[in-house]
């Protein structure tokens, strides 16, 4: 028998009024490949759709360093305590910043909207302004630069903004100080920091893992709407090779869907970008999830095009 009242929380929000957190906690609660989860999914799409007017985007994303990373996220191939296992390590722990320069104008030159460069910790935070500053100089102005590092102080957002980056990666991600070494009081104090600084935020709930804290997954997603982000998501866990998650294991995909959608009811049109999909991604440089990147410029330009078919074949203008 079909759950009315979950038909009529997907309604609601439809309608502009987000569920609350107990509705949160319900939906949930579901069987993801049930026909109510179905239901939230279709009603989120719908809701995705009005508020990108119909878009998709292709992002790109550069790895620009593998330096063993004190932060110490269990799941990240650079955490420290995972490289420490290692024997050796392979590739360059930093990619040199023409390299960086020559992905990103490729990136720019097909037709990519945003362009995010990734930093462990473990790189100088000069450094890595030196490489955001390259960036800009070699790319046209409507090139999103965005910044995916550590905790930010005020200083160091505003820096950022002013070394050319404008917008940035960042959540507060699920077991934060227990699945990683991060204080969560600082994750927030660098949401403050960015939106003072004035850079627009991309965030999302992650990593999603089976059995997760449903509690947990509810203040994430209660908490986005709260950030004013213009994009977001839900992620998966993905394993990577000598991480120690305590036990943790990716969770089935479909409830990863139905987390992102119960995102996007909660979130209303407020962010145009995500929670319904609508963004394809393309990497390049250190891949701390060991996904196997292609580094040719062939290789890049045919994963681009790809993603755009992707996007085209979801019902996407790209």
């Amino acid at each position: 028998m079909v759950d009315d009242l979950i038909m009529h929380i997907a309604d609601e929000a439809l309608a502009g009024r987000a569920p609350e957190r107990a509705d949160v906690v319900r939906l949930l609660q579901l069987d993801p490949y049930s026909v109510e989860s179905a239901y939230i999914c279709a009603r989120a799409r719908e809701l995705g759709m009005r508020a990108c007017a119909g878009r998709g985007y292709v992002y790109a994303q550069i790895g620009v360093d593998s330096n063993p990373c004190p932060e110490n996220c269990r799941f990240c191939s650079f955490a420290a305590v995972n490289c420490s296992k290692r024997t050796s390590e392979a590739g360059p722990s930093e990619v040199p910043i023409g390299r960086i320069v020559h992905y990103a104008k490729l990136f720019a030159d097909e037709g990519v909207g945003l362009v995010s460069l990734m930093a462990t910790v473990g790189l100088d935070f000069e450094r890595y302004l030196n490489m955001v500053r390259a960036v800009r100089a070699s790319v046209p102005d409507s090139l999103t630069i965005m910044a995916n590092c550590g905790d930010l102080s005020a200083e160091q957002a505003r820096a950022l903004k002013s070394a050319g980056a404008n917008a940035a990666y960042h959540a507060l991600r699920l077991g934060e100080g227990t699945i990683t070494d991060i204080d969560p009081v600082q994750r927030k104090l660098t949401f403050r920091h960015l939106r003072l600084a004035g850079i627009p935020l991309m965030t999302g709930v992650e990593p999603v893992w089976r059995d997760a804290d449903v509690d947990e997954l509810a203040d994430r997603i209660c908490e986005i709407a709260e950030l004013e982000p213009f994009a977001m998501g839900a992620c998966n866990l993905t394993p990577v090779s000598d991480a120690d998650v305590g036990g943790r294991q990716p969770a089935l995909n479909g409830f990863v869907r139905l987390v992102a959608a119960i995102a996007r009811l909660t979130c209303g049109e407020a962010a145009p970008i995500g929670g319904i999909g609508g963004v394809a991604w393309v990497d390049a440089g250190c891949d701390p999830r060991e996904r196997g990147y292609g580094a040719d410029d062939a290789t890049l330009r045919n994963k681009i095009a790809a993603a755009k078919r992707r996007l085209a074949l979801d019902g996407f203008s790209v």
